[in-house]
């Protein structure tokens, strides 16, 4: 059987500008998708989201298979 090693984690429509949930030693935080980014990791391409959270007023790196998406961004959508 042969085990396919392209990447750790896809993007799971995780976008740029999607506001996404996630949770770290039990404590929730939320934020806005940033940056996404690839990174080598154990031989793989490793996944990340560079979030910036509502709670601590900072960018966090998070790996894309901890988010949830809770509200997509919809750039199509024009508001005055």
């Amino acid at each position: 059987m042969e085990i396919s090693n392209e990447s750790f984690g896809g993007l799971c429509g995780i976008e740029v500008g999607d506001i996404v949930c996630w949770t770290k030693l039990s404590q929730e935080y939320s934020g806005v998708v940033s940056h996404l980014l690839f990174q080598n990791g154990g031989g793989r391409k490793v996944v990340y989201a560079i979030v910036f959270c509502f709670e601590t007023q900072k960018n966090s790196t998070v790996l894309c298979l901890n988010l949830k998406r809770i509200s997509k961004n919809d750039e199509q959508i024009i508001e005055n």
